[in-house]
């Protein structure tokens, strides 16, 4: 179907070619990049392996990400269908049944279910290094999250006929991780992929360069432009054409590489750090003093018995107090203390620490409750803050996978029905989903009013959904005002009715309506003053209450208990429920849990 809309569009452009001339906009031929082998950019000298080092060893930073990492893939993935209904001629996609396509008025079809069968399975099983799916998918969560590029690799397994030495077909054998630390896009000056390697597909040790044309000189197969490489080939450098490697950035992407965000905070990671450290070799070694008593004396071999005594006692009685006379004579003596380094207290140790760690999150999105810091949260409402502001971190990591990895995966195992769908890390509140409930079928029941007729959609076993028919056409009236077929209704003329309102058989009443079977309404007698008509009841919660034009409604008020049934005061107005609402108030309590 991609080959058919691919045609069509050239035979489109073909026409447009023959009868005028063309012209473009010139394409930007500045100096961007050398052609080849494109390097990241790394600020302040900083390489790729001292990102990926600084993030295991900062304990704030590593828990930062990975806190981001589980909330993202907690609940895991699912597939869901891209359409209910597809026509076989225009492509037009429809999200509920349609037998013929409104549009060109071809058939449909279904998704097509055998398209998973083999990518399911792939999923399922694991790699070559013995890794899930989902193990891989994290590993590139955390290379987005450190150096802002990611690269999937699919070893595909390629089958060759014998007769062309062309490649048929292929398969996608196993989903790998690359490694950005060695993995290099091939790019021209503009940073289009390509244009400046060239590989074949079975010998990928057959390698064109710029100006060198012609077939593989092993099996003179068609040569493919390398699009990625992989420098950790043990001394060989690995090729890899257009399909195999997808490269994905998502704080900052740009035509080559994204900007590593440890990058950016690297001197706040590093302060960090040096505060670990300090704080490892204050309680670990204790080398350093706190500072040094000066004793300014002239007998300094009974200075130093002193301080031996006192020593002495210390250790004896750790409570013990020393006394120290100086004498003032001759002005010589005294006792001073030399302090070298501040306190924990004054260097403001907690809340520097505090600051940094908080910038580190807010870059990320993690709240400090997903932390365990539940000493600042400041009450529940701040709480649900905090948790609406990672959420939404969450979703925005979520939609990388979503709306761009998985298709392009997809893409690449021919699965075009189908769609990877990451499940949202909070699960919807049960009362939301049934006000949504409700609010689907107080709109059924507005639209059969109106004539249409509502069928229930089998989506899912919580939601209730529904789709609606348009009534079939009724027929014109017949000339001269003759009365329609079956005589006039009882108790004279047919009452006023829009035209094209479908009859009342087989629905309820509508408001202000005289139902089926009741008598006609005597006319006032004279003399008499008209009685002014009673308006029709609104729904009050339920059908309880009574309301007015004026004012709201008003709440139940049930009389005093006495002898036998309890008997309610009310004088409820309005007409009975029919059996359809009292079917759908059915359905309603039996999706609403007890208690709710």
């Amino acid at each position: 179907m991609a080959d058919e809309e691919s045609g069509r569009i050239s035979r489109f452009l073909s026409a447009l070619r023959n009868p005028f001339k063309r012209r473009q906009t010139p394409t930007p031929t500045m100096p961007l990049w050398s052609s080849g082998i494109q390097e990241p950019i790394m600020a302040q000298g900083i390489t790729i392996p001292a990102l990926y080092a600084v993030s295991k060893e900062n304990l704030i930073l590593r828990t930062v990400i990975s806190k981001l990492g589980q909330e993202i893939f907690r609940r895991g993935y699912f597939w869901e269908k891209k359409f209910e209904s597809k026509c076989v001629e225009c492509d037009e996609e429809f999200q509920h049944e349609v037998d013929v396509c409104p549009t060109c008025g071809g058939a449909t079809r279904k998704p097509d279910v055998d398209q998973t069968t083999y990518a399911k399975w792939l999923l399922k099983n694991e790699n070559s290094m013995e890794q899930t799916f989902m193990q891989v998918i994290h590993e590139i969560e955390r290379d987005l999250e450190i150096v802002d590029d990611a690269f999937l690799v699919l070893v595909k397994e390629y089958y060759v006929d014998p007769e062309t030495n062309e490649v048929s077909f292929y398969r996608v054998k196993d989903i790998v991780r690359g490694d950005p630390v060695f993995m290099r896009i091939v790019a021209d000056k503009r940073g289009v992929r390509g244009g400046r390697y060239k590989t074949c597909l079975i010998h990928r040790d057959q390698v064109h360069s710029p100006g060198q044309e012609g077939n593989c000189e092993v099996c003179g197969g068609k040569m493919h432009e390398v699009h990625y490489v992989n420098m950790a080939g043990s001394g060989k450098t690995q090729y890899y054409v257009e399909g195999e490697v997808m490269h994905i950035s998502k704080y900052q992407p740009s035509k080559l590489y994204g900007t590593s965000p440890v990058n950016t905070m690297w001197r706040q990671a590093m302060t960090l750090t040096a505060m670990d450290n300090y704080m490892y070799t204050a309680y670990q070694k204790r080398r350093s003093p706190k500072g040094i008593i000066s004793v300014t004396t002239d007998n300094l071999e009974s200075m130093k018995s002193f301080w031996k005594s006192v020593d002495e006692k210390m250790e004896r009685d750790p409570h013990y107090i020393p006394k120290v006379g100086i004498e003032s004579s001759s002005g010589r003596g005294g006792v001073n203390w030399v302090k070298f380094m501040d306190t924990l207290e004054e260097m403001q140790y907690i809340a520097v620490r505090d600051e940094i760690r908080n910038r580190i999150a807010a870059f990320f999105g993690v709240s400090s409750i997903f932390m365990v810091d539940n000493g600042k949260s400041g009450g529940l409402n701040n709480e649900g803050l905090q948790i609406l502001v990672t959420n939404r971190a969450v979703e925005f990591g979520q939609k990388v996978y979503t709306d761009l990895l998985f298709p392009r995966l997809l893409k690449e195992m021919g699965i075009t029905d189908w769609k990877l769908t990451l499940y949202p890390n909070e699960e919807e509140d049960e009362i939301t989903r049934l006000r949504r409930d409700e609010m689907e079928v107080n709109l059924a029941q507005r639209m059969m009013m109106l004539g249409y007729k509502p069928e229930l959609l089998e989506q899912g076993d919580r939601d209730i959904r529904f789709t609606y028919v348009q009534p079939p056409p009724q027929p014109p009236a017949p000339p001269g005002g003759a009365p329609p077929p079956g005589g006039m209704p009882p108790g004279g003329a047919p009452p006023m009715m829009p035209p094209g309102m479908p009859p009342m058989a087989g629905r309820p009443p509508m408001a202000g309506m005289m139902p089926p079977g009741m008598p006609p309404m005597m006319p006032p007698r004279p003399g008499m003053a008209q009685q002014p008509m009673m308006p029709p009841s609104q729904p009050g919660g339920e059908g309880m209450g009574i309301r007015t034009p004026r004012s709201p409604a008003r709440p139940q008020q049930r009389g005093s208990p006495g002898a036998g049934s309890p008997v309610t005061s009310v004088q409820q107005r309005g007409l009975q429920p029919t059996q359809g609402m009292r079917n759908q108030q059915a359905l309603m309590n039996a999706r609403r849990p007890r208690g709710a």
